[in-house]
């Protein structure tokens, strides 16, 4: 986005010194121009705050479209080689610090001592960002060296700089194979194909998609039962297993068939072109190969950007120049007066530049309050709460219109809250401030949920505040199964939310209630052990006994068995057993005896004081004071 902005500035400035502005036409221009438009009207029409679509992955896409349109009537003839030299510095840098990495002596420990990060000093620390990303970066440039002959016999340099991306190449292959100390997770081709069939049920979804930046909420949404089984089951991926897919889902058929066209287009142009340009040609291809063949990154989406810009300059003899003039711009308005078209052309210029201010304002504020959060982390690590509370708070200043930002926001509110409230010496300010921090954490959690109701997170963190209160109460019972219900709705194969909602009902002693959640968690995963435990748990309190063992033999089976938790379910099953084996002696005997406490007794709510020091009408209270109201500017408030 940063290169987008500065080359968008350079064409407006220079277009003020031609009096004119001027484009290279080519095959793709207009595939890319509408793939452009598209990613603008997905994000209007899948969000109602789409500020979050255009800082994202559609801003990422955004700015690829400006840099290969733009670009090329900038790029000087002498910039060509500079290119060559450029990529093959950045790949020799990327090489370097592999090797050293290798041998821990990268990077990784200086930043570690200069943040509150924790970078593995070992090949998982990439400076690309990930070791995949280097990967797909350090083959790409070498490729067009080794394609590149000519260059490659005339010059040292790329015999030297070829020799040394291939080693580190190996090694970073070698990082994430299996077993590798970078080990890369992609959502598998298999899991991708489903979820792109699926996003094509709803019409709406069909056309354009869940958002630019909203892969995860479709994933979520569609994701496969099956995938419960993998050992990635938990994770929620932001891409497809490459690009096509991933425009698919989140921005519809529409785009992703232009966008098809546009990269058939590139192709065929590509191929088409003299022989002389062999090192673009290659990177290009390798480019747009590495996009069926991984998840999108910025990375790559900026190195085929820049090639298809230098490409396009280079080839700029065989392609149609577009030159809007002044005149062009302004005859038909004003009759060819000459002074009133320098005015119309200098007036554009201005509100071009005004919008490409207001784009770096906008996007300032928002890079802002991600390090305000990172310093945020910086003061908890350093037991400075005071502080990473009002971290936040600006952050959430700057940046209100995304979801994540007024969750974690809600979240250090009621991290704040518990931990006050669990003081064993509490004032009455300190009291007050609990009430306070509480009805503060739920306007956010619930601001979150309306900014981007299809994030199953949003409303999990809201139910996250109604349990904390739910022994205080019905209200926020009530409140917190209708929270996770949406949670459900959001992410209908989550196991987790189905025995959260097990939970709820079970401390709230509604057992075959419980049972029916339990038994959903376990239909969606049936190797949780922890599911079993719970089931067995609601099966003894309702007085279930042959099925509360059967779920307790099923919980150990299933438990890693040096684990605590293995000592504890073991324990518990032969206390069962024993307890079965009494009341059966005691039938044939006489009276039945009751089941000890120590198994029947209400799993424990979460653990924190809130609802032993609000009363219920505190409680009520907080959660009355912390609705929205529908008119209410939620992006201002």
């Amino acid at each position: 986005m940063v290169l987008a902005l500065i080359i968008s500035a350079t064409f407006v400035i220079s277009s003020l010194q031609k009096k004119s502005w001027e484009l290279i036409k080519t095959p793709f221009t207009l595939p890319l121009l509408g793939f452009a438009l598209l990613v603008v009207v997905s994000s209007l029409i899948s969000h109602q705050y789409p500020s979050k679509q255009f800082l994202g992955m559609g801003g990422a896409y955004l700015s690829f479209a400006l840099v290969v349109l733009l670009a090329p009537s900038l790029i000087q003839e002498k910039f060509k080689k500079w290119l060559v030299y450029a990529l093959n510095s950045a790949a020799i840098l990327l090489s370097v610090f592999s090797i050293l990495q290798l041998f821990g002596l990268g990077l990784a420990p200086i930043f570690n001592r200069l943040s509150v990060l924790n970078l593995p000093n070992s090949l998982a620390f990439s400076l690309a960002g990930a070791t995949f990303v280097s990967i797909q970066f350090l083959s790409a440039v070498l490729v067009a060296n080794v394609f590149d002959q000519k260059s490659w016999k005339a010059s040292i340099f790329n015999k030297v700089t070829t020799v040394l991306i291939a080693i580190a190449l190996g090694i970073n292959i070698w990082a994430v194979l299996p077993g590798g100390e970078a080990r890369f997770q992609s959502l598998s081709l298999a899991g991708s194909a489903s979820i792109a069939k699926d996003s094509l049920t709803f019409t709406k979804n069909a056309l354009f998609g869940y958002g630019p930046d909203s892969y995860s909420n479709a994933y979520s949404i569609l994701k496969p039962i099956w995938i419960n089984g993998l050992n990635y089951w938990k994770f929620t991926f932001d891409s497809a297993f490459n690009l096509p897919l991933t425009v698919l889902v989140s921005l519809g058929l529409i785009a992703f068939l232009v966008y098809l066209f546009f990269l058939w287009q590139v192709v065929q142009t590509v191929k088409k072109s003299d022989e002389e340009n062999i090192f673009l040609k290659t990177l290009i291809f390798a480019g747009l190969a590495w996009q069926f063949l991984a998840p999108v990154n910025l990375v790559m989406l900026a190195l085929l950007g820049i090639a298809m810009a230098f490409f396009i300059r280079d080839n700029q003899d065989h392609y149609q120049k577009l030159n809007f003039s002044v005149h062009h711009l302004s005859d038909f308005f004003n009759r060819g007066k000459a002074q009133a078209r320098n005015y119309v052309f200098l007036l554009s210029n201005g509100l071009l530049l005004a919008g490409l201010i207001l784009v770096v304002y906008l996007s300032g504020k928002t890079f802002l309050a991600y390090h305000l959060l990172y310093k945020s982390n910086a003061s908890v690590s350093k037991n400075e709460i005071a502080m990473a509370y009002d971290y936040h708070k600006q952050a959430k200043n700057l940046a209100p219109q995304l979801d994540f930002v007024r969750r974690s926001y809600s979240l250090i509110n009621l991290q704040i809250a518990i931990a006050l409230s669990n003081k064993a010496d509490i004032t009455p300010a300190e009291q007050e401030q609990v009430l306070q921090l509480v009805n503060q954490a739920i306007r956010e959690a619930k601001a979150a949920t309306v900014l981007d109701p299809a994030n199953y997170q949003n409303w999990s963190v809201l139910a996250q505040i109604y349990v904390q209160l739910a022994g205080t109460t019905e209200q926020a019972k009530q409140e917190a199964f209708n929270a996770l219900a949406r949670a459900a709705t959001y992410n209908p194969n989550d196991p987790e939310i189905r025995l959260t909602l097990g939970q709820l009902f079970f401390n709230s002693e509604k057992y075959s209630e419980a049972i029916t959640f339990f038994d959903q968690a376990i239909e969606r995963k049936p190797d949780l052990f922890v599911a079993h435990y719970y089931m067995a748990r609601a099966f003894l309190a309702n007085k279930q006994l042959t099925e509360a063992r059967s779920s307790l033999i099923n919980s150990l089976n299933l438990a890693p068995r040096d684990s605590e938790e293995y000592k504890a379910i073991e324990k518990e099953l032969n206390m069962l057993v024993a307890e079965i084996d009494s009341l059966n002696k005691a039938k044939e005997d006489g009276p039945t005896i009751d089941l000890p406490a120590i198994i029947t007794e209400p799993a424990a709510s979460a653990a924190s004081g809130l609802s032993d020091l609000l009363d219920e009408k505190d409680a009520e209270a907080a959660i009355q004071d912390g609705a929205l109201s529908s008119d209410q500017n939620l992006v201002e408030n």
